[in-house]
């Protein structure tokens, strides 16, 4: 029974012990001072940076470099392991650049928000988070610096082309040329004082011509009127005319169509009054001679010829 009790104890003790050292390392590991693990796997150069070398967030020192060497997973990249101090702002937008310290040479390691996912970055040292890196302006241009002095010899051997000796001649004809314009453009502004005085008292005269020319055309409005007025009044007569000369036709022309066919049998009688006349002036004094006598008539003669006795 003794052995059993002891076993027992030593259980519970142990026991007791585990969870004791479980508590500890729980309190140790998140402990509100305690910095959070981010890792940054890259293909570009980290030159400037080592262990211990300080991360900055807007100019303000919030953890460092813990580590950095090769990527186990793939050695052509380098990994850096970082203690970031806990509170630092740390989104899914986050993103690190390699910045120069001043004037010593040094590197520091650049924390920046881009645009995205505001959202903190759940980070743990089990699983460290993996905040992307982007070149710097600096490294960029310090990457680039080859291929700029490539462009920069390229350059100098062409303008070397360009400016050979016959080239040189041109462009001092081409100099002569532009100093020679350029005197003939300073007596051309010499004479552009004369010039301008004519052309402002051109502007007056055409000025005064204008103001004449509005007096004339507010005096010529009047005749213009007059002459509307006229033409009104002539389009009136003309209407008027047009009028009476209808009426004139529906009235007279009739009558007068009337008085022609009497003129005309008036004209008959006379000629036949003259042929009688001429035939028997007698009739003019004695009077028109008695017509004879008809058949059945008293004094008519069948064998006279002209129907009566003699």
């Amino acid at each position: 029974m003794e052995n059993r009790a002891h076993a027992i104890a030593a259980v519970a003790f142990l026991l007791v012990f585990a969870l004791g050292a479980v508590a500890a390392w729980y309190w140790l590991a998140n402990r509100p001072g305690e910095p959070l693990a981010y890792e940054i796997v890259t293909r570009q150069s980290v030159d400037g940076l080592s262990a211990q070398s300080a991360v900055r967030f807007k100019g303000i020192v919030v953890g460092h470099v813990a580590s950095l060497g090769f990527d186990p997973r793939d050695p052509s990249r380098v990994l850096l392991r970082l203690r970031l101090q806990r509170g630092t702002y740390v989104t899914h937008a986050t993103y690190a650049e390699v910045a120069m310290q001043g004037l010593t040479g040094g590197s520091v390691l650049e924390l920046k928000l881009g645009e995205g996912n505001a959202a903190p970055l759940a980070t743990s040292d089990a699983h460290p988070a993996r905040i992307p890196m982007r070149a710097s302006p600096l490294g960029s241009l310090l990457a680039d610096a080859p291929r700029v002095l490539q462009s920069l010899r390229t350059t100098l051997a062409r303008a070397n082309q360009l400016l050979d000796a016959v080239n040189r001649q041109h462009v001092a004809a081409s100099l002569a040329q532009i100093d020679t314009a350029t005197r003939q453009l300073a007596a051309i502004e010499a004479r552009l004082p004369p010039l301008l005085a004519s052309l402002q008292r051109s502007l007056d005269q055409s000025h005064t011509l204008l103001a004449d020319s509005d007096r004339l055309a507010r005096s010529a409005q009047t005749p213009v009127r007059n002459a509307a007025r006229l033409e009104a009044s002539l389009d009136a007569l003309a209407r008027s005319s047009q009028q009476l000369s209808e009426h004139l036709n529906r009235q007279t022309a009739p009558d007068f169509d009337a008085l022609s066919r009497s003129l005309a049998r008036t004209s008959r009688q006379l000629d036949q009054l003259l042929r009688q006349l001429n035939a028997k002036p007698q009739s003019l004094i004695f009077g028109p001679a008695a017509r004879p006598p008809g058949p059945g008539e008293p004094g008519f003669d069948q064998h006279d010829p002209r129907g009566h006795r003699p």
